[in-house]
């Protein structure tokens, strides 16, 4: 054998690549339908509705109170203080609550970012007792029907202060959910409806 055959470049028989599997190509197919397009944007997607909480107004955020007969609610509440809960009472379990259901009207407010919450009017003190508390946090929710407002507590006046926004905040933006609907999601889990609820056991000393 000539030097010249050793130093040519000897030829390699082309090696066949395997196919690709059924399992590999559905892969491949799950994967490709999986990956984001390029113009994707996070702020795409269907935004829920945010959950009602039940509180008082804030004093941090200004806020509206809905006005329509359809979004008022009177009730009787129950302030469990103890363990910072308020409950929804049925009518028919006062006699079981005594002075500690009170009857309350439910309104909407919402803040200006949006976030709704229920809040509870007082009723009018039925002995004409003047209770300076109540009197100025119905002002405050009377002129958050109209205006953006704030009400913080004074304690040294024992009442609310009440603080109308300055600047022009925009139309308030109002849930789409029922009055009804609203309360179920503030209220799931709360409602006492039975002499036989945990709260009203506690009471009367059957736990």
């Amino acid at each position: 054998m000539s030097d010249q055959t050793l130093n040519q470049p000897q030829e390699t028989s082309p090696v066949d690549k395997p196919e690709p599997t059924a399992a590999v190509k559905k892969t491949s197919s799950l994967l490709s339908s999986l990956r984001l397009p390029d113009t994707y944007s996070a702020s795409g997607g269907t935004t829920l509705p945010l959950k009602p909480s039940f509180g008082k107004m804030n004093k941090h955020r200004f806020c509206r109170v809905h006005a329509g007969v359809e979004y008022k609610f009177r009730c009787l509440l129950v302030d469990d203080k103890e363990n910072g809960e308020t409950y929804l009472a049925a009518p028919n379990m006062a006699g079981h609550l005594g002075s500690l259901a009170t009857a309350k009207t439910i309104r909407l407010a919402v803040d200006n970012s949006g976030v709704p919450k229920l809040i509870g009017e007082p009723d009018v003190d039925p002995s004409g007792r003047r209770n300076l508390w109540q009197s100025s946090y119905k002002d405050a929710i009377k002129q958050a029907e109209t205006d953006w407002v704030r009400v913080e507590a004074n304690m040294k006046a024992g009442q609310y202060e009440i603080t109308k926004s300055t600047n022009d905040l925009g139309d308030p933006k109002w849930p789409n959910q029922s009055m009804e609907e609203l309360i179920n999601e503030a209220f799931s889990g709360r409602i006492i409806d039975s002499p036989d609820h945990p709260y009203i056991r506690q009471i009367q000393g059957r736990i």
